[in-house]
């Protein structure tokens, strides 16, 4: 008795449009609240390492700034988060600890990458390369 709903639903199911879209040909909808790809402003980061510290998936490691770019005095130590957005579970407690504002957190959600996919580029864009002349 159960086969003509069953066969009623399959019949419905066929003819319907399908549920999923065709990524990435079809853009998804993101909400506005989104967690996504984040990194620290290095013109207001200080490394203080709190967000290392607190990070839950061990991802934030400090690492030295490079010597040709230009470091705000209230940087003494030269170092800067870095994060593996591989390892990242998106909690953004990093953020909300740092006690300088200094994170900059975007909606952006595409990671999947060949290319080492961390914050180091992001966040060395925002301090200033120092021009060797000679």
């Amino acid at each position: 008795m159960r086969k003509p709903k069953l066969l009623k639903l399959a019949l419905e199911n066929l003819v319907s449009k399908p549920a999923t879209i065709q990524y990435p040909y079809e853009q998804t909808v993101i909400e506005k609240d989104f967690r996504g790809r984040h990194y620290a402003d290095l013109s207001k980061c200080t490394g203080c390492s709190l967000c290392s510290i607190e990070c839950p998936a061990d991802t934030i490691k400090m690492t030295p700034i490079p010597p040709d770019y230009e470091v705000p005095k209230s940087n003494p130590r030269r170092l800067y988060p870095l994060i593996n957005y591989g390892r990242c579970v998106f909690c953004y407690r990093c953020i909300t600890v740092c006690p300088f504002n200094a994170y900059v957190s975007t909606s952006e959600h595409r990671l999947a990458d060949t290319a080492k996919n961390d914050s180091s580029e992001l966040s060395l864009s925002t301090l200033k390369k120092i021009v060797k002349e000679g």
